[in-house]
């Protein structure tokens, strides 16, 4: 038996896409410009992917402000040098370091900025070679841009990879190269040959790794953003800012995505997108992209930048540079992953994005394998890359349908039709997660890949041929370059807060293939044509074009519904399915009465029904600790008197633990005294405020009584932030409401060794305790159930080990020589893998643990927290 999914055609899902349209987030770092000698040039395969946005980074000098690359720099990541032949290794550093350095911009940048001179910082400048890339991707010539892709250019300013990690020496001067840049490709573009000026201009890669801005404090790069930001906005006002391409983009309140947004809010510096990065190496899991955009949602909305783009610059399968990887990535599974990331992006906030990467580099699209059928003929591109092209073919039917896949099968699927309501098209990604396919440790497929071609040095690339493909017509000999820093010790990176985690899944069914369903077909329609195609291993790779699997899959349409059953459509494929309505005239041109509209509004809603049938949740409690769930609508912020327990009497002026325990779900406070108006959707002054809720604990205290849930009466200065789009048209806010002003040992507590209980632990000071001491000491755990520590007390230190590290008491530090024995994860869930009474139980170690008390008169400081089983 397939995984059936059932689609609407009558309803647009506006919580997806934006506002219900395809999102093109099919954008890719690279070029379609050979990068070196050895990779080919890739024009007619980016048109054919509709690529319509790239990212110029690690392009090996193009776009790049003051590379210094050196040849032996023992720190280099080398990432061009792993199919290179270990014979020609050598000369192959050699040749990267002098081509990259001289085809900088600024190739005196470093030593203008060492002496403070500006004219040295712009000596020998060297534009061309930028020049020639960029105007060749954007080229609207009909014989290399056949479908007129207006494609755009998202210039990344800094250095490509190895080109010196050392923070640039004098903020000014940089920021006045900067601007150099953006007269010529902003201002003055036209003058040299591009059809459309640059737009999109992102401020350093990576900061939050060391290894690209080798500097732990995040005041220095906030510094350095500004300046930036500022001389770009000065020099052209309707350019798009924005940093940083953070490595690390599930982070929640880190200093590079929420210290980075504080920092803009408060001091006025320009921001027009936050950029960050995916890579799925930790979990395999291509659905984490949702968690990702979804707390980078949240920290826009919490700094009031919720209506400016969420990029995710980088992202692939995996970011280690192994062979192994460099040939998964090419895959049918690949394929699979990388449409599913697609597909998820259109359920959270990712408003573009650029997969890594998509030329013939390491991590590319493209490779040197020849094709199974002639030999002598190499292929035309990679599954992987047919697995874009079947996902860009959705944006020719951009409406995105509603539907009721709720992705926990391998089967990640979308369906979306054009304007007119007559053409469908339904892709569908079958992946597997496996985390020995994105480690490299198994060499799965073995795909010949291009590398480095060092027949000649960088100088003798100088025939007329050589000098026009790569240096933009300037003979590398006449290029001198003095960008050369001292690179010191890479200083520690900041700790990282949250882990990613792979969603649970059920095969049984997607591992059989799929079924679709498409019901409310308008009766103008009589018959249909389906065309479907399949990317999967094996398939045909000299065309873009994956191969046609229509006679294979069993259709029947009747009463208005369209039913689809497709058996091939196992693990590690890609289908699209094309469906063309036809009329009663033979035209595909029925009647279309409703298929556009949003018939029941798939937003939700939260109008009094969304507190009902809570899987046995105790929400019609009128007293003590009660868990409850409420509907979050798409677009809507939501008063507190609407997310509290319908039948809930409280008491004024006693305080109630607010206690958050779903992935997703924020509490926000108004600015000042201001206080929140459901009407106005804002916070005002021109309301009485009559609760509150203090900050850090969301301790909410009630100034009047009595029920008051939906009462008109309470208003506060905080309110809940919008729900997430997903296929359901509304989120989830899941948290247990706890009254604090009762005896610690009274009943309302229970009995402490199950359920919901309330425990104060004494945090000696100058001393760190394993999370062992920190547990009731009677209670009894389950092992793999998930348990949320909620705290009430201000001082609440649960703190990390880095990597897999785990924490060890008897040392005081984080260690490698100890098995694990539990998890801390978001929302600060533990999760036992052990069974029984966990206090003080040495065979319980994990990857936290409590911090040492703050000074106080009693040689101890209490943490008071609840304890809450899912």
């Amino acid at each position: 038996m397939v995984f059936l999914v059932n689609i609407n055609k009558n309803q647009i899902n506006t919580s997806a896409g934006k506002a219900g349209k395809i999102k093109d987030v099919g954008g890719v770092n690279g070029s379609p410009i050979s990068i070196a000698p050895g990779f080919p040039d890739l024009e007619d395969q980016f048109n054919q992917m509709g690529v319509t946005h790239v990212r110029l980074h690690d392009i090996f000098g193009i776009g790049d402000i003051d590379n210094g690359f050196v040849a032996n720099r023992s720190s280099n990541q080398n990432q061009l040098m792993i199919n290179v032949p270990s014979a020609s290794q050598a000369k192959a550093r050699t040749f990267i370091a002098e081509y990259a350095n001289k085809r900088t911009i600024f190739p005196y940048a470093a030593a203008g900025m060492r002496a403070k001179n500006l004219s040295l910082a712009m000596q020998n400048v060297n534009y061309k070679p930028t020049d020639s890339y960029i105007k060749r991707i954007l080229d609207n010539n009909p014989s290399v841009n056949p479908n007129n892709i207006q494609r755009e250019v998202m210039f990344r300013v800094g250095r490509t990879l190895d080109g010196g990690y050392e923070v640039p020496e004098n903020f000014d001067i940089y920021a006045s190269l900067v601007g150099e840049v953006v007269k010529r490709y902003s201002l003055n573009y036209q003058s040299i040959g591009l059809p459309r000026k640059v737009t999109y201009w992102e401020i350093w890669n990576e900061p939050d790794l060391t290894f690209f801005w080798n500097n732990n404090n995040p005041q220095v790069y906030y510094e350095f953003y500004s300046k930036v930001a500022r001389m770009i906005k000065s020099i052209d006002p309707d350019a798009k800012v924005g940093g940083c391409g953070v490595a690390n983009g599930y982070n929640p309140g880190g200093a590079y995505i929420d210290g980075l947004l504080n920092y803009c809010r408060t001091t006025g510096t320009p921001i027009d997108f936050l950029s960050w990065h995916f890579y799925g190496n930790l979990t395999a899991d291509p659905q984490n992209v949702i968690d990702i955009g979804n707390a980078i949602q949240t920290a826009l909305t919490k700094y009031g930048y919720s209506n400016i783009e969420s990029i995710c610059t980088e992202w692939n399968s995996s970011p280690f540079g192994r062979a192994n990887i460099l040939s998964n990535v090419q895959s049918a599974t690949n394929a699979a992953y990388l449409t599913s990331a697609l597909i998820f992006m259109q359920y959270c906030k990712t408003d573009k994005a650029y997969y890594y990467r998509g030329d013939a580099s390491s991590f590319g699209l493209f490779n040197d394998q020849p094709n199974p059928s002639d030999a002598k003929v190499k292929n035309f591109c990679t599954c992987a890359a047919q697995g874009f092209y079947l996902f860009n073919k959705m944006l020719e039917t951009p409406n995105i349908l509603s539907h009721d896949n709720q992705f926990n099968t391998g089967l990640a699927t979308m369906a979306a039709q054009n304007d007119a309501g007559n053409k469908i098209n339904i892709i569908a990604a079958n992946y597997q997660i496996d985390t020995s396919f994105v480690s490299g440790s198994s060499a799965k497929f073995n795909y010949k890949q291009h590398y480095l071609d060092t027949n000649r040095t960088v100088n003798q690339l100088n025939d007329s041929w050589s000098i026009n493909e790569w240096f933009g017509g300037v003979d590398p000999n006449t290029v001198t370059f003095n960008n050369a820093v001292t690179q010191r010790t890479v200083v520690p990176q900041l700790p990282v807060s949250g882990y990613l985690r792979a969603k649970a899944r059920t095969y049984t069914q997607s591992n059989t293939g799929v079924g679709f369903q498409v019901n409310n077909i308008s009766s103008g329609y009589t018959s249909f044509k389906l065309t479907a195609y399949r990317v999967i291993e094996g398939t045909r790779l000299d065309r873009m074009t994956a191969s046609e699997v229509s006679a294979s899959i069993q259709t029947s349409f009747a009463g208005g519904v369209l039913k689809i059953t497709d058996t091939g459509a196992k693990p590690s494929t890609v289908t699209l399915y094309t469906i063309e309505l036809i009329g009663n005239d033979g035209n595909n041109n029925g009647n279309n009465n409703g298929d556009n509209g949003n018939n029941g509004n798939d937003n939700g809603g939260n109008n009094g029904g969304n507190n009902g049938g809570n899987n046995g949740n105790n929400t019609g409690n009128t007293s003590g600790v009660v868990r409850h769930t409420v509907k979050l609508p798409i677009g809507k912020r939501l008063a507190i008197r609407d997310i509290l327990p319908p039948n809930y009497v409280f008491t004024a002026n006693k305080r109630y633990k607010i206690a958050i325990i779903s992935t997703f779900g924020a509490i926000y406070a108004c600015p000042g005294n201001t206080v929140f108006s459901d009407t106005q959707q804002n916070c005002v002054s021109t309301l009485a405020k009559t609760f509150d809720i203090e900050n850090g604990t969301l301790i909410f205290t009630p100034y009047i009584s009595g029920v008051l849930y939906q009462n008109p009466s309470l208003n506060g200065g905080s309110f809940i932030g919008e729900g997430r789009s997903t296929p359901a048209g509304y989120d989830t806010f899941t948290y247990v409401l706890i009254p604090l002003d009762e005896d610690i040992n009274s009943g309302i507590y229970g009995d402490g060794t199950s359920g919901i209980v309330r425990h104060q632990f004494k945090a000696p000071l100058n001393k760190k305790s394993p999370i062992r001491d920190f547990l009731p000491p009677n209670y009894v755990f389950t092992a793999n159930q998930k348990y949320f520590i909620a705290f009430i007390s201000q001082f609440s230190p649960i703190y990390a080990c880095p990597g897999s590290t785990i924490f060890s008491d008897a040392q005081q530090s984080c260690v490698t020589n100890i098995s694990k024995t539990f998890d801390i994860g978001d929302r600060l869930s533990f999760v036992p893998y052990i069974s029984g009474v966990l206090y003080k139980n040495t065979n319980l170690n994990g990857n936290s643990y409590v911090g040492a008390g703050q000074s106080t008169p009693a040689g101890y400081d209490t943490i008071d927290y609840v304890l809450i089983p899912e």
